[in-house]
C-alpha cells in the first residue's frame, strides 16, 4: 500500500521555500495623509514637543507604555533602527503614555539599552484618546509635512532587512 501525500502538504513542500524567501514587512500606508492633534508631549528632559510640528523628514512615532510586554520587548529593535539609519531624513520616537512616571520610563530605556531613540512622554494622558489609539504598541509614519501617512497596530520586527528597505525606499527619505 502506497502512503498518501496530502495535496496540502505537497504545496507546502514546494512553495514553502519560495515563500520563506519573499519575507516583506507589513506597514499599511493610508490612502490620503491624515492630519495629526497638536499634542503637546514632552522629552524624558523635560522639553515640550509639538506633534503637530512639520518634522523634518520622515518621523516613525512609536506610541508604548512600560506595563506593555509587546512594546518592551520591540524597545531595542526600534533604538536599533534609529541607530542604523536615523538621521535628516528619518527619526524614531517613542512616545510612552506612561502619564506621570518619567523614572519608569527612563529606568526602561535603560534597561533595554535604547540609547538612540528620542523618547517622549504623554504627560497629560490625551495622546491615545487625541491620535485614536486602541491598542498598544501602535506606531505612526508621518512624513515631512507633518502628516499621518501610515499606521500599523502589534509589535513589529523594527530593524529587520525588510524593513529598512521599506523606510529607505520612501519618497524624500
Amino acid at each position: 500500500m502506497r502512503p498518501m501525500v496530502s495535496l496540502a502538504a505537497l504545496m507546502l513542500a514546494l512553495v514553502g521555500p519560495a515563500v520563506a524567501q519573499q519575507a516583506t514587512f507589513d506597514f499599511p500606508m493610508h490612502a490620503a495623509p491624515l492630519d495629526l492633534p497638536d499634542l503637546v508631549v514632552t522629552g524624558t528632559d523635560g522639553t515640550p514637543y509639538t506633534l503637530g510640528d512639520p518634522p523634518q523628514g520622515h518621523v516613525l512615532l512609536n506610541v508604548w507604555a512600560t506595563w506593555c510586554a509587546p512594546c518592551r520587548e520591540e524597545l531595542p529593535d526600534l533604538d536599533a533602527l534609529q541607530r542604523d539609519i536615523g538621521g535628516p531624513g528619518f527619526r524614531v520616537i517613542a512616545l510612552s503614555t506612561d502619564t506621570g512616571r518619567r523614572p519608569a520610563v527612563e529606568r526602561l530605556l535603560a534597561e533595554v539599552g535604547a540609547e538612540t531613540l528620542d523618547p517622549v512622554i504623554d504627560d497629560t494622558g490625551a495622546a491615545m484618546r487625541d491620535l485614536g489609539i486602541i491598542a498598544l504598541p501602535t506606531t505612526l509614519l508621518i512624513d515631512g509635512s507633518g502628516q499621518e501617512i501610515g499606521r500599523k497596530l502589534g509589535p513589529a520586527q523594527w530593524n529587520s532587512p525588510e524593513a529598512i528597505a521599506f523606510f529607505e525606499a520612501l519618497p524624500g527619505f
